[in-house]
């Protein structure tokens, strides 16, 4: 038996980018005589897809002594003759000789309607490839996972294709790229505040360190200073809301203080009144009036009328613009405002009803985010002596938003499917496993690779952040995981729920992992098949999981399935193609998830492959 491989076969392995060849050919030899020499055929053939069968003769390229480790050079062919398969040369029952069988070309989608667009992926596992798709929002059920019913047709995990890379800069010619308005910026900057781990409070206690942080650089100092800077960064992020929420409500006070003075002195015009409650401020503010009208609450009508001719400098009314986004954003919408918002209220270029009505379109699901995220994040408000208890409440992806504004429960979404009981859904963030199938023994288990290397990187792999090197997707594995910017929304167009993004999520990167539970035996029930052939198992998503269950089709996709393997488990990832703020995130469920339907695809794109079904 040979001990070893020779260089050549594992250059070529790490060419191809299939890590676990090697554990096959040594598993395949075993038993060989070790009185004779093994060779290792490599053949070629032509192909209509990336792993179609040939339709045309193979084509002998050499042979590999895998005792030696020489290259042995095959006679040459011209393009008319090629060696006969059933031939000398081909040894189809030879035990040393490697088969990978192809799939099913009937099973997978044809060239013209290839959907992967070229996409690479940085390895390419010699896994047999298998077909997958996650239940769909219209097909919720409450049956039991092993109903003996007539199979359905399941979504494509593009396993031979390669994970969608970031573009490199300088590479070919860019498409000219729209700048972000401040708008949008401003918009951006709410939800990824919202979406971080910033802890608001009132309580101000002094903040000190438990131990004597400058007796040296020890791991119990260290993580003092850390604790310390992280307090103190909640505390100047919750210092920052309070001072808009106090300038906000001073807007309001003012304009009461106004209405009075004009009712108290009906002689008063309102400019007048104006000016009378500035000065009443500056009192307690101990400011100029010039200070507060034009650093703080600059108003046109404030500012001398020779001032108002000749300059065009923009109305500084930042205490307004706190105020005016709490009206039409909500209170969350302030209180989770970017740094950036100052310098927007400042010059108040984009403030207008495109602005407002931007703002009121995300207000419900900025506070379901706020609500389930940030629990106590309604406290601060106590400062302008407004209690108001928390709207919503349970997992972030348990209430839809509507394109009216308002939100509904999850279940009552589904009450059409007039399931017992109603619909029932557990949110996970990762795989729970069937023992009563599979008892301890997780079927995702790839023997043939290191839980320790990662297949792609072939950096360290582990759960312990300080301890892992492997980068490949930290949002998801070895790094610090936190929710996905992502809510359940109500579409417009006939597919019930959707996932729609709320931060941009680069190309190549990772949305979420298709959580469920790992059973096996399931037909008739939407579900999603992996492993291999020989260790298939399945992830059902009817009672438990996450919110990929609820992403829809299209025929263009902005994201895909695909595996990854962590610490030596399979896992299924949802990868961006490149997902802008605000968009619909969708998947090609595959040629196979429609063959055996019969309803039409309502994705709307102009090169939708199923709309006249």
């Amino acid at each position: 038996m040979v001990s070893s491989l020779p260089p050549l076969v594992s250059q070529l392995c790490d060419i191809l980018h299939n890590p676990i060849f090697p554990a096959q050919l040594a598993s395949a030899i075993q038993g060989s005589p070790n009185d004779k020499d093994l060779y290792l055929r490599i053949e070629a053939s032509l192909t209509t897809g990336a792993r179609s069968t040939s339709s045309n003769g193979a084509l002998q390229l050499g042979c590999i002594n895998l005792r030696n480790g020489m290259l042995v050079p095959s006679p040459s062919f011209t393009p008319a003759h090629t060696p006969d398969p059933g031939g000398d040369g081909a040894d189809s029952a030879s035990e040393s000789t490697l088969h990978f069988t192809p799939d099913d070309h009937e099973s997978r989608p044809s060239k013209r309607h290839k959907t992967v667009s070229g996409l690479r992926l940085p390895h390419s596992s010699s896994l047999e490839k298998s077909k997958a798709r996650p239940l769909h929002t219209k097909e919720a059920s409450n049956s039991h996972p092993h109903d003996n019913e007539s199979p359905k047709s399941i979504r494509q995990v593009h396993s031979d294709t390669r994970f969608p890379q970031r573009a490199k800069p300088g590479q070919g010619l860019d498409p000219p790229v729209l700048e972000p308005t401040s708008s949008d910026k401003l918009i951006s900057g709410i939800w990824r505040q919202v979406y971080s781990s910033v802890q608001l409070s009132r309580d101000f206690s002094d903040v000190k360190p438990t131990i004597n942080i400058r007796s040296g650089a020890s791991l119990e100092v260290f993580e003092s200073v850390n604790a310390l800077c992280l307090q103190y960064y909640n505390r100047s992020q919750s210092s920052r809301a309070l001072e808009m929420i106090v300038q906000a409500f001073w807007v309001e006070s003012f304009e009461a203080r106004t209405a009075v003075l004009r009712y108290e002195k009906p002689i008063l015009s309102k400019t007048e009144a104006r000016m009378i409650a500035v000065r009443e401020a500056c009192v307690v503010l101990n400011w100029r009036e010039k200070d507060l009208r034009n650093r703080m609450y600059a108003l046109p009508s404030l500012r001398p009328p020779i001032l108002r001719q000749k300059t065009n400098e923009p109305c500084r009314a930042i205490w307004r613009g706190y105020k005016e986004i709490k009206d039409y954003g909500g209170w969350a919408a302030l209180v989770f405002a970017s740094a950036g918002v100052y310098r927007f209220c400042k010059y108040r270029s984009e403030f207008g009803e495109g602005l407002f009505c931007r703002l009121r379109h995300i207000r419900s699901g900025l506070e379901i985010a706020a609500d389930t995220l940030h629990p106590g994040w309604r406290d601060i408000l106590q400062v302008i002596q407004q209690d108001t208890p928390a709207v919503y409440t349970g997992h972030p992806h348990g209430w839809v938003t509507t394109p009216e504004g308002t939100c509904l429960t999850l279940a009552s979404t589904y009450e059409y499917l007039n399931l017992p009981g109603g619909f029932q859904y557990t949110f996970i963030d990762e795989c729970v496993l069937d023992e009563k199938v599979f008892g301890r023994d997780d079927p995702r288990r790839v023997p043939e690779l290191d839980e320790d290397t990662c297949p792609v990187c072939h950096e360290k792999q582990s759960d312990d952040i300080t301890e892992n090197q492997c980068v490949c997707f930290p949002a998801l594995f070895g790094g610090v995981r936190s929710s996905a910017p992502v809510q359940i929304f109500r579409t417009t167009n006939g597919k019930n729920n959707g996932v729609v993004a709320r931060c941009p999520f680069d190309r190549g990167t990772a949305i979420g992992e298709f959580t469920g539970l790992i059973t096996s035996g399931i037909t008739g029930l939407d579900v999603m098949i992996g492993g291999t052939r020989s260790r298939p198992y399945q992830i059902f998503q009817g009672r438990m999981g996450n919110f990929t269950r609820f992403i829809n089709h299209s025929c263009r996709p902005n994201s895909q399935f695909q595996r990854f393997y962590w610490r030596g488990k399979e896992r299924i990832i949802v990868v961006s193609r490149g997902v802008s703020a605000g968009a619909e995130i969708t998947v090609d469920y595959s040629e196979g998830y429609w063959r055996s339907l019969e309803k039409r695809c309502l994705c709307g794109e102009a090169c939708c492959r199923f709309k006249e079904r």
